[in-house]
């Protein structure tokens, strides 16, 4: 945001600004709602948690160099110094940030769906940045806090930003896309993720379709092929991707290697250096977006070439002949179908190796999906899978009814097995490690890279 003074704060949000007449005249660089990230200049905004209100942090955000605070009402007699006096700070911070979007000509790309959020706004972003100044969300600020925050980064001198949105629950969307204003919408895709908050499939189809429904008539909407049935009545042009028939930009020919995937789309080869054909969808949406905002298919293809995807979204590490793909990002039934067939795709003469934690947020239907997890895993060919959590034996007793081969077994815990895994793992192996956030599977990707880089290999099978 372009720097304005305490009092310019206080006029936006309809609040009360306290402090000496000379300090409200001060410049506000950022606003921030974490204490331990409040730098020189920054407006500390306290908002309410689960746990305890931000007003406890205040002393520690003015140690930090904060110019003001913005206070709900019940704050402000325990504090000392500038500060803007609100009813309610979240609605304040998200007047704050709809006086800066409106300040900004940015064209803004809107990003929703059930899994490859993150993925897909680093993938636009990458191609974008080489064209002009872009801004995206930092990390996942994509909720009710980190979208308005993602909002007041924007300056004056930002050409582009892609914005992530989602949504753990009805009615979300449709508020934080009118807060965004965006003017291409993007649906990664359609899955049981959040099912717990939904309640169903179907209802995860209709809230994320409300960011593709409230695009301007002018806007663009981006999605999946296969999800065009399900998202209702959409006013502006759309774009499908995939790679099945029909899609307006569908990729042919999909190869995954061992540096990454490649397709051919409209007659042009693309090289990602991505592992997953799941990524082919990122690819052509953001091939779409390019298009939409002026950049030649030669610009986005040389872009993408170089891309680099974020840690633990099928990130892989090699030691010798050993490959461990870090997807342990979050999971939900169809991202982890996706990593068995990401598996299955995988060329080696080793074994194809599966570490599952649980899958969160699936409600009623927790127990289905992970039985289901474990029948994919077992008809991708994967020759070892352990599971770990409180539904390790659903996915267990999938496999074992599948009908397929597969050598699975739960794992108490993941310090347990991941010493088993790193003394049988050989040459040639693969091994792919997932599961949801509350999971931390991450642990066990770090481990075997410290185990890797500091103790010997075997060399024999």
């Amino acid at each position: 945001m372009k720097p304005i003074s305490i009092q310019q704060v206080a006029a936006i949000v309809g609040g009360m600004p306290v402090g000496p007449p000379e300090s409200l005249e001060s410049l506000v660089q950022r606003v921030v709602t974490d204490s331990r990230e409040v730098q020189a200049g920054d407006l500390f905004v306290a908002l309410g948690g689960e746990n305890s209100h931000g007003m406890h942090f205040i002393p520690e955000a003015r140690r930090r160099g904060a110019v003001a605070v913005l206070v709900p009402v019940s704050g402000v007699a325990s504090d000392r110094g500038p500060a803007v006096v609100v009813g309610d700070s979240l609605a304040a911070l998200w007047e704050l940030a709809t006086w800066n979007r409106r300040e900004s000509s940015a064209t803004v790309v809107g990003i929703t769906g059930s899994f490859g959020k993150t993925t897909t706004r680093q993938m636009i972003h990458w191609v974008l940045a080489a064209r002009g100044a872009t801004r995206q969300s930092p990390k996942n600020f994509n909720n009710h806090v980190g979208v308005p925050l993602s909002l007041l980064r924007l300056t004056e001198e930002d050409q582009f930003a892609v914005l992530e949105i989602a949504a753990s629950g009805p009615d979300e969307i449709s508020e934080l896309a009118q807060l965004v204003e965006p003017h291409v919408g993007i649906l990664t895709g359609l899955g049981r993720a959040h099912l717990q908050g939904f309640g169903s499939a179907d209802n995860v189809a209709f809230e994320k379709g409300k960011l593709l429904r409230g695009l301007p008539v002018d806007g663009l909407a981006v999605l999946p092929q296969k999800t065009r049935t399900r998202l209702g009545d959409i006013q502006c042009r759309i774009q499908t991707v995939g790679t099945v028939a029909g899609a307006d930009l569908q990729a042919h020919d999909v190869r995954q290697t061992h540096q990454g995937v490649r397709f051919v789309v409209d007659g042009q080869r693309v090289d990602v250096p991505v592992a997953g054909r799941h990524f082919v969808c990122a690819a052509l949406s953001t091939l779409a977006v390019a298009r939409e905002l002026g950049l030649s298919d030669r610009e986005t293809i040389r872009s993408l070439s170089t891309f680099r995807g974020p840690a633990g979204r099928c990130h892989v590490w090699r030691w010798g002949e050993r490959t461990v793909i870090d997807d342990t990002y979050n999971a939900s039934p169809e991202t982890v179908a996706a990593a068995c067939h990401l598996l299955k795709d995988w060329k080696t003469e080793g074994r194809r190796m599966l570490v599952l934690g649980e899958m969160a947020e699936l409600g009623d239907a927790a127990a289905a999906c992970h039985a289901e997890a474990g029948a994919v895993a077992a008809g991708c060919r994967i020759d070892d899978l352990w599971a770990c959590g409180r539904w390790a034996r659903q996915v267990v007793a999938g496999a074992a009814g599948s009908g397929r081969q597969i050598h699975a077994e739960t794992a108490d815990s993941v310090d347990r097995l991941r010493e088993e895994i790193f003394e049988t793992m050989k040459p040639g192996d693969v091994l792919l490690v997932k599961g949801s956030r509350s999971a931390r599977m991450e642990r066990m990707v770090t481990w075997l890279r410290e185990q890797f880089e500091e103790r010997p290999l075997q060399t024999a099978r």
